[in-house]
């Protein structure tokens, strides 16, 4: 009897978490960015609704270890 071998998962990908790290990276290399930029970059509004709140708080703590 022959068993199939089971193809690994592929991790699943939170789209939000990568709209965060996006838009963190994007500050880091653009500062502060409006919302017509981020759609530019690829970033839906809804996401930026979603997230923003997340990556204020990540902008905040890496300018507090900064200091």
């Amino acid at each position: 009897m022959k068993s199939k071998k089971k193809t690994p998962a592929a991790p699943a990908v939170d789209p939000d978490a990568a709209d965060q790290d996006a838009m963190f990276k994007l500050y880091q290399e653009r500062g502060p960015m409006t919302d017509i930029d981020l759609e530019r970059a690829g970033i839906s509004r809804e996401s930026q609704a979603r997230n923003a709140a997340a990556v204020a708080e990540r902008i905040r703590l890496a300018e507090q270890v900064a200091a």
